[in-house]
């Protein structure tokens, strides 16, 4: 309403520049004074005094047609005042002086920009141990840097608006990629496994996200197998020689037989020609069955501390282990070691288990899961062979956000091992919508869209180049076997030509609330989501095909960009049911007009940068049901879920 009126009113830069009117950057100037005064402030007064400057402009200026950037200023104070929001109104007009003054000093844009960063250092919680606070004044230096000297104006207007949320603002200028999927290798070498897990915790210094640690059971199959045979050998040799009967046993030939195995099968080892001899038949079978016991302890011993290690190893990072569903007896031992040491420990939110399930799965693997279920252990189900993740080399893989790294332009098949995030820009796609709630213009609709898309992917390529830019010698960790091609970089050359491999995601925040918004008809809500994701997904192509780069359409899960979305359109457009009386926009798998688990598969593979699922289920559900489900969401073509227990 308001908009429409205020248009052709001209706004006077102390530069002296006119530019459009921005009604929302006169909100965003309410909403940071709120911020200042209250750690929640309540959006409903914010958006009151939003809306009274507006009438005074409207009224008081819509003849003049212009307007100077003081005297919205100055109608911000007297509307804070008269409203009788004096803290606010005073922390507004401190904040007014203290730029004023700034520009004083410097003649330099950017240095009266770094001006704000000292005096966000200032408000730092200091309750934080200086680790962590430390940690905080890095990033606010590195965001504020990135904002003075590295990204356009218009990116950081449309990120200050409450456009587009950029996710690694903090990390990119200093070259952090996001998640990985780190390309780690078998080995069966004895130190193998210490050079394992300093692997996984070394990469944490040189990413700022998730680490994924893919097929746990198969990366260490080989060890396990290795070590077994050589304990296998060591006994046979040892009893043999203290009991004397060394001579009788031709030992090279014994040996030989060990080395053939391909998997701990018992029943591989046949040793016929000696069975006549009950003597040495009875002493095969005792040293079989001890280094079977002693391999079984020692597998547990090892996974138990694979993961204490990550879990007691404080960082900012999360760890995401995903369990295959190979079918040998190693792997096997594996997968029911880790299952035990998640029903005997409770995990930190910092390490996370992926069950990859397939129609090979058995009942009692199946169960063994629901009870870490019906128990809230932290873990998530992948589905390898649905139609959007089956391939015939490789894996897909998930991160516990629900993020996906598989499909790649620049590669011949699909792969997750050794590929990255490498930057994440969300756009408010919920505002949209909102914006025309009373004006059901798709054409315009789909016009601004494409308009706030191509400011995206410009910001990101932006955002790609400077990770890009880093030479191998910035990283330590990542480059040196880590990431799928990194064989390929040489010293002194540029990262670029090997993250070209990973991804660059595009969120989608507020879906929901956009549909709801625009279609209040629930029977065209659903199709709607879908025509909006494949137009999407031509886009992703488009860029993709123009940049030579991996674009993907993801959505969001986690909090803060949600939040920090809601927050402005609520100071804006104020509180509209269902849309934004709430703490912050939801994901797309609580819309009521999705009716089955096969029109959320439908959305989840047209993001195929991934999403969360999310499945509540009740707390008195058996375990034989929570079997069932699972097997009902795999013939319905889910990818990735996580079942939750309904307190």
């Amino acid at each position: 309403m308001w908009n429409e009126v205020l248009e052709n009113i001209v706004v006077v830069k102390r530069s002296g520049q006119r530019v459009e009117f921005n009604a929302s950057k006169i909100a965003i100037a309410i909403k940071k004074a709120f911020d200042a005064v209250y750690q929640e402030p309540d959006e409903n007064q914010i958006y009151s005094v939003f809306e009274s400057v507006l009438k005074f402009i409207n009224k008081e200026y819509s003849e003049r047609k212009t307007i100077s950037v003081e005297d919205i200023q100055d109608t911000i104070e007297d509307h804070l005042k008269k409203l009788g929001f004096d803290d606010v109104h005073k922390a507004f007009q401190e904040y007014r002086q203290k730029r004023a003054a700034s520009r004083k000093a410097f003649s330099e844009k950017q240095q009266h920009k770094f001006v704000k960063v000292i005096e966000t250092i200032g408000n730092i919680d200091k309750t934080l141990t200086p680790r962590k606070m430390l940690h905080k004044f890095g990033k606010i230096i590195s965001s504020e840097y990135a904002k003075s000297y590295i990204l356009d104006s218009k990116y950081i207007r449309a990120y200050e608006e409450g456009n587009i949320y950029i996710h690694n603002l903090e990390f990119f200028p200093l070259g952090y990629l996001s998640h990985l999927n780190l390309k780690l290798e078998i080995s069966d070498d004895d130190e193998y496994l210490d050079e394992f897990i300093s692997a996984i915790i070394n990469a944490q210094s040189e990413l700022s996200s998730e680490i994924g640690i893919n097929n746990l059971d198969v990366l260490v199959e080989k060890y396990f197998l290795d070590h077994f045979k050589k304990s296998l050998k060591s006994r046979i040799e040892y009893y043999f020689l203290t009991n004397g009967i060394s001579d009788f046993v031709p030992t090279a030939k014994i040996e030989d037989i060990i080395n053939k195995m391909n998997d701990i099968n018992i029943d591989e080892l046949s040793f016929e020609p000696y069975d006549n001899n009950p003597i040495i038949k009875n002493a095969f079978k005792i040293i079989i069955n001890d280094t079977l016991e002693n391999e079984k302890n020692f597998v547990k011993v090892t996974v138990s501390r694979i993961i204490t290690n990550l879990r007691t190893y404080q960082t900012n990072n999360s760890y995401t282990i995903s369990v295959s569903n190979k079918m040998s007896n190693v792997a096997t031992l594996v997968r029911d070691n880790v299952i035990s040491y998640l029903t005997d420990n409770n995990l930190t939110d910092n390490v996370n288990v992926i069950f990859k399930i397939t129609e090979d799965s058995d009942e009692t693997y199946l169960s063994k899961i629901a009870s870490l279920i019906i128990n809230e252990k932290n873990v998530y189900l992948s589905f390898p062979n649905n139609t959007y993740n089956k391939d015939d080399n490789n894996d897909v893989e998930y991160f516990s956000n629900g993020l996906r790294i598989f499909e790649s332009l620049n590669e011949n098949e699909k792969r997750s091992n050794g590929r990255m995030v490498v930057t994440s820009t969300s756009i408010n796609i919920a505002r949209l919508g909102l914006k025309y709630l009373n004006n059901k213009s798709i054409s315009n609709f789909y016009q601004e869209l494409d308009q706030l898309l191509d400011l995206t992917k410009n910001e990101m390529m932006l955002a790609f180049e400077t990770i890009g830019d880093k030479n191998k010698e910035n990283y330590q960790v990542l480059f040196n076997g880590n990431v799928l091609g990194d064989e390929r970089l040489e010293q002194g050359q540029k990262i670029r030509k090997i993250i070209k491999s990973g991804v660059l995601n595009i969120g989608l925040v507020g879906l929901k609330e956009c549909v709801l918004s625009f279609e209040p008809d629930s029977n065209k809500q659903y199709d709607l989501v879908i025509e909006i994701l494949s137009y999407l997904n031509k886009k992703m192509k488009q860029f993709s095909d123009e940049t030579k780069l991996n674009f993907q359409l993801f959505e969001p899960s986690g909090l803060t960009a949600r939040k920090h979305f809601i927050g402005i359109d609520k100071s804006i457009y104020g509180v509209h049911k269902n849309i934004t009386d709430k703490n912050s926009y939801e994901l797309i798998d609580t819309a009521k007009f999705i009716t089955n688990n096969k029109e959320l598969a439908t959305i989840q593979s047209l993001l195929s940068g991934g999403c969360l699922i999310t499945k509540n289920i009740s707390s008195k559900a058996s375990n034989k049901k929570i079997v069932d489900l699972i097997k009902e969401l795999m013939k319905d073509n889910i990818g990735f879920i996580k079942l939750k227990v309904d307190k």
